[in-house]
């Protein structure tokens, strides 16, 4: 696989939209469609980028992004805010959020973003290796 990525997403509509524009490229996703459940997926798999909806259950919690850092450093935080603005992305960017992204998203602007993040098989597999011995 290219990159494991973990979308939060309380709508199902985007929430697929995302995934099958992710799982065409190759990559793998998990989706969830409450914050509250994020925990219970670090056990298993160590991502290399979360999306996270600002509107989804359990992202406004306090302390969401100290446990995503505690349980995956290395990843990339992406917030999906909508149009009319959001408080939580000074949080989210003050926390070591990559970035945001408006719905309704564009889906090229997606795809640059995360070949950005995670260019080639062969460069996410050394760099996710690297990342795991530090």
């Amino acid at each position: 696989m290219a990159g494991e990525i973990l979308i939060v997403d309380q709508n199902p509509n985007y929430r697929e939209i995302l995934r099958a524009l992710l799982e065409k490229r190759g990559y793998a996703v998990t989706a969830l469609e409450d914050g509250h459940q994020i925990g219970t997926v670090f056990d298993s798999v160590t991502f290399d980028i979360i999306f996270l909806d600002s509107e989804t259950g359990g992202v406004r919690d306090k302390g969401l992004f100290a446990e995503i850092r505690k349980e995956c450093p290395h990843s990339y935080i992406i917030l999906i805010v909508s149009k009319r603005g959001n408080g939580l992305i000074k949080e989210a960017m003050d926390a070591g959020a990559y970035g945001c992204i408006n719905k309704p998203f564009n889906p090229d602007e997606i795809l640059t973003m995360v070949h950005q993040l995670l260019p080639t098989r062969e460069s996410s597999n050394v760099e996710r290796q690297k990342r795991r011995e530090s």
